[in-house]
């Protein structure tokens, strides 16, 4: 080891030690805050009027759920590893997006959080599963209708361009799902399904720091026979820029321009090479562009049988910590990723035979683009042009399900889908923005790069797909004590092939407060225009990836006031497709089917509601995996130990609620192309706090919220998304300023943040 290597491995290691002390103090703090809080609930007990606890949580396991089966069953009835978020969870917890509600669920595991996805939209795993760019193996829905990419499967409307205010309740599957769902449910499915019947007018606005402001808006009101429902968002902030996150190794500060410039124009168009940089020795700003520009529609007209409705985000915002910011200007106001998606749809529901055969039928045409103002600057070369993206794919389909219940104790679910996609990769430009999103380009990136010109046009490829799917489902008794579901799918797509997904599962109840549970399910997901096509990874070989899934689970309900779950899985991704190192590509790695892996795991859930007034709720993950002709061991990007923790409590006769929920995320291995770490990242514990008074001034529909994320100011970070292969000591102003890759080991994430909101309901 040389002394420049030495050095920086001491440096390192000082870091590590300073952090892992952090650790220790924030653990510590959450600690003292757990047996406080505990010791001064047990005094509060309150027969009054209950609000967010109006039912126990033996009702609560009787809600209803629709994405098991298709069909309406209790949580206990679903074949499936569910877990539901209920409106009044959604609002005493303070989640302003999906990734707040995932993160206090077992088995996700979190690169990316609510920045530093870049273009695509979050980096996460569920249950050792995903990782991918956008991950593109869970699928995501809003009432029924698939919200992935078209092109490039990834799982949109996680982060602020979803709305949760017009929300009833969130399922999340974890596990297969395509035997009834198709393409993507290959780690699990959340399914966000929005309210149904309100009736008035709900006005929300919140702010908080780095000027962040979101307005809300939700109206219902019924039209003769019809009912109408718009809910509406716009959500602002100008970000922290990355300022005060932990970036021990520099990734986001201390760096300056390079020296030269690799290659360039100059003012006469020449394309030249090896140049001075103007800007050389200069300071690169410190930290990275996280700003947010999100805006989002919902409206839907229901009668008894027809749903007509529309669904729209556009999502504008910094692309983060993406890449290392000695290579893009990470904190320019150039530096951002714009897409938009809209779903157009009808649904109808007819009984045909009374109480024996429903039809339904859902007609949708959705559109995913990705806007031509998407993009970045490079420093060490075309500094001052900019790199940008754009495509427009759109979708067309129908499905048609009719439920026969062939007895008091049999139905069938029988269903066909039909998809017609049109997609287009990622159209790529240097130089002045395009107009519009069509698969031409008039300042080719291409063209460009290779020294041949500014300003040259270049037509891209349009790929039309068409799929079609059938499907069908059988759940009956055996007796009152043992119950079966058993079903396969059958899809056929033009740019796949083939694939057929079976599942089946058994529920025994031996016992009134016994439910236990034997599932098996299989997946698919086929490679994406993205893996297939982009410019520096895709490889036009590639296979779909297959799944399949087992798991044992158990509940017990110790009574109407606590309930405990334990679920035990052992999954098998067979062909997945992963990045590999290739030193032949632009970004030292692409795309390729690898070997079979494998993963396994336990994870626990305790609820509990000592009095009336009071909840709580706790759920622990331990999970493996291993490759081919390896071992069990930890998996790359997880945890190998998870613990949520979390309170709600309303004293005051419910007029004031108080939440508090604690991460502890155990070290997590790195892969080991990210040298930066000695092959695990510390974990870390964040806490929130959330407190809400209802009826303030005694008014009726005014309520306050005060919202506390990262309680304890913790210094935590995610994983190095993908690679993470990127090294700031090999970046060298003078004479190295292109190294080696181009994701940082780590994701800085923000400190202790405050948002403060108030709603009122006429």
């Amino acid at each position: 080891m040389n002394q420049l290597d030495n050095t920086n491995f001491n440096n390192k290691t000082r870091e590590i030690d300073s952090m892992k002390k952090t650790k220790l103090s924030s653990t510590t703090r959450l600690f003292l805050i757990s047996s406080f809080v505990s010791t001064s609930l047990t005094v509060w007990a309150d027969d009054a009027e209950r609000d967010y606890f109006d039912l126990s949580l033996k009702e609560l396991a009787n809600i209803k759920v629709v994405t098991s089966s298709k069909r309406e069953q209790t949580v206990n009835e679903s074949y499936a590893n569910i877990n539901v978020i209920t409106k009044q969870m959604i609002e005493s917890r303070g989640y302003r997006n999906v990734i707040e509600v995932l993160e206090d669920l077992p088995g996700f595991d979190f690169a990316t959080y609510e920045d530093g996805g870049g273009e695509y939209p979050v980096h996460f795993l569920n249950r050792g599963i995903g990782g991918d760019n956008g991950n593109s193996r869970l699928l995501v829905m809003v009432d029924g209708f698939v919200q992935n990419h078209i092109s490039f499967n990834w799982s949109q409307g996680l982060t602020d361009e979803q709305m949760l205010h017009d929300v009833e309740r969130i399922e999340v599957v974890q596990g297969p799902g395509s035997s009834l769902y198709g393409a993507q449910a290959v780690s699990g499915i959340v399914h966000i399904i929005t309210r149904s019947g309100f009736e008035g007018t709900q006005a929300k606005l919140t702010v908080g720091e780095n000027s962040s402001r979101t307005m809300e808006l939700l109206y219902g009101k019924m039209l003769g026979t019809a009912h109408f429902q718009l809910a509406m968002k716009a959500h602002k902030s100008d970000g922290d820029f990355g300022k005060g996150r932990p970036d021990p190794a520099g990734y986001f500060t201390n760096n300056v321009h390079p020296d030269i410039l690799t290659a360039n124009y100059d003012d006469q168009g020449n394309y030249v090479t090896n140049v001075p940089n103007p800007l050389a020795g200069q300071p690169i700003p410190d930290g990275f562009n996280n700003s947010k520009d999100d805006t989002a529609i919902r409206l839907k007209v229901t009668t008894d049988t027809l749903e007509l409705g529309v669904n729209y985000w556009n999502k504008k915002d910094g692309l983060g910590s993406y890449v290392v910011g000695y290579e893009y200007d990470a904190t320019g106001s150039d530096f951002i990723t714009h897409h938009s998606a809209t779903t157009v749809y009808v649904k109808n529901t007819s009984e045909l035979v009374e109480d024996k055969l429903n039809w339904k039928a859902d007609l949708w045409y959705r559109l995913d683009n990705q806007e031509s103002d998407t993009g970045f600057r490079y420093l060490y070369r075309f500094n001052q042009l900019k790199k940008s993206y754009h495509s427009a794919s759109s979708q067309i389909g129908f499905e048609n399900q009719f439920d026969w219940q062939l007895s008091q104790d049999k139905t069938v679910i029988l269903g066909a889908r039909v998809l017609g996609n049109r997609q287009t990769e990622q159209v790529i430009s240097l130089g002045q923005l395009q107009s519009g999103n069509e698969s031409t380009t008039n300042s080719s990136w291409d063209i460009a790069v290779a020294g041949n010109g500014l300003n040259q046009e270049k037509v891209h490829e349009i790929f039309d797909e068409t799929e079609t799917a059938f499907y069908a489902l059988l759940e009956g008794e055996f007796n009152d004590k043992l119950s079966y579901s058993i079903g396969s799918r059958y899809s056929n797509g033009s740019d796949y092939g083939s694939t057929n997904n079976p599942r089946a599962g058994l529920i025994y109840l031996p016992s009134d407060k016994w439910t236990l549970k034997a599932l098996y399910g299989s997946a698919f997901r086929q490679p994406s225009l993205f893996e297939l096509r982009d410019e520096f990874r895709g490889s036009e070989d590639l296979a779909p990836e297959e799944i399949d899934t087992y798991e044992l689970e158990a509940s017990y309900q110790f009574s109407n006031h606590s309930k405990f779950k334990v679920n035990l899985f052992h999954s098998e991704l067979k062909d997945s497709i992963n990045l590999i190192p290739d030193l032949s590509r632009a970004g030292g790695e692409r795309y390729a089917n690898v070997d079979s892996s494998k993963s396994r795991g336990i994870s626990t859930q305790l609820d509990m509601q000592p009095t009336d007034n009071i909840t709580l709720f706790a759920n622990y993950i331990f999970q493996q995996g291993k490759m081919t002709g390896g071992s069990w061991g930890e998996l790359t990007h997880t945890a190998e130990h998870k613990l949520n923790l979390g309170i709600n409590w309303q004293p005051y006769e419910y007029d004031l609620n108080i939440n508090l929920r604690a991460n502890i995320v155990g070290d997590r291995k790195t892969p080991d192309s990210n040298q930066y770490f000695n092959g695990h990242a510390d974990g870390y514990n964040k806490v929130d706090l959330v407190v809400a008074w209802t009826e303030i001034f005694d008014v009726a529909g005014l309520n306050t919220q005060f919202i506390f994320n990262n309680l304890f100011d913790e210094s935590y970070f995610g994983v190095g998304r993908q690679a993470g292969s990127s090294l700031p000591s090999d970046y060298d102003p003078l004479t190295n300023p292109d190294p080696i890759g181009f994701i940082p080991a780590y994701h800085p994430q923000p400190g202790r943040t405050f948002h403060w909101s108030i709603s009122y309901k006429l």
